[in-house]
């Protein structure tokens, strides 16, 4: 993935943040660790605008590829093909690099696809069909 240390940096100052904050419980300079907090955010904020800054054109590509695939059954190698895909386009692993979540499903939501899972009694795997999806509004 082309943002994939992006990615990476945004996990470890979210993690750090998440200490200090902790830490702040339980020291007493709390004013000094709120200043150190407030500039790792900004910090995070360069390296979050930076990794979401293709998420329009990306956005855009991918509901191309959705809309050729609406109403087909998915099975494993095309739901991998897709997500792949996705995150191929958008250059990273994750939707939300906050969140732990990076699959398809995570994927589907953030592009406001709209899907149905049918469980699959002949493999592990469930069957993936799209039905639509909720275009975003592009200004």
């Amino acid at each position: 993935m082309i943002k994939e240390n992006l990615e990476k940096m945004i996990n470890k100052l979210d993690g750090d943040i998440e200490a200090l904050r902790r830490a702040k419980y339980y020291l007493s300079n709390k004013e000094e660790i709120n200043e150190i907090i407030d500039a790792l955010n900004k910090e995070r904020q360069v390296y979050s605008d930076e990794i979401y800054l293709g998420d329009g054109m990306a956005y855009k590509e991918c509901l191309e590829i959705v809309k050729e695939l609406m109403n087909k059954e998915l099975g494993k190698d095309e739901q991998s093909e897709l997500l792949e895909v996705i995150k191929e386009k958008h250059g990273r692993k994750s939707p939300n690099v906050s969140k732990k979540s990076y699959g398809l499903n995570a994927w589907l939501k953030f592009l406001d696809v709209e899907c149905q899972w049918i469980d699959n009694e002949d493999s592990e795997w469930s069957i993936l069909i799209i039905t639509g999806f909720t275009p975003r509004i592009q200004n």
